[in-house]
């Protein structure tokens, strides 16, 4: 899903809230009779807790609600804009919003849902299409430390049968790393 600004969202199972829901930019909390979703929440240098957008949904309208939100998002907010400043600077605000998306007061509801449905449809995850694709996943081996080729510059010092890596007083010793002194003191 392609955004504005990056989005968090947060599920909590209970009133006490330990997932920060509140904090994020769509937070969902269990009720007894649902959920509860708030919206608008920015952690960070400015936080701001979400605000309550609808209450006790069952699990499809739940789902309805935060794609509608976030496709009205998507298409309305400003490059860069994180839903806060993007709830605030809406006219009409909160109740607004509420209107449009709930009530379908400009009759955009039936189109929100279509594009969400035809990007859930038409989804891919990329990383795992490159991890499935040997030629693709090349691209991303490592320059240094490639496969099959030892790197001249890392030198490893094995203490109490384990490896770690040489200091650089270790590297530039000649000969066997010792790690004792060539004496060890004996005490009766």
């Amino acid at each position: 899903l392609r955004s504005p600004h990056k989005i968090k969202l947060g599920v909590s199972g209970c009133a006490r809230e330990c997932a920060e829901a509140r904090g994020k930019d769509v937070g969902v909390i269990a009720t007894e009779k649902g959920w509860n979703v708030y919206v608008g929440g920015n952690g960070g240098f400015e936080p701001r807790h979400a605000q309550l957008f609808a209450e006790d949904l069952s699990d499809e309208d739940l789902i309805r609600v935060i794609d509608r939100y976030l496709m009205f998002y998507i298409r309305t907010a400003d490059r860069l804009q994180r839903t806060a400043p993007w709830q605030e600077d809406f006219e009409g605000g909160l109740d607004r919003l509420k209107e449009i998306l709930l009530e379908d007061a400009l009759g955009l509801c039936e189109e929100l849902d279509a594009h969400m449905a035809r990007h859930v449809g038409t989804y891919e995850d990329e990383w795992a299409a490159v991890l499935k694709d040997p030629e693709r996943l090349r691209q991303f081996s490592s320059f240094v430390n490639a496969p099959d080729t030892a790197d001249p510059s890392l030198a490893y010092v094995e203490v109490r049968g384990q490896r770690r890596p040489a200091t650089e007083v270790e590297k530039s010793q000649a000969g066997p790393i010792l790690i004792a002194p060539t004496a060890l003191q004996v005490r009766s």
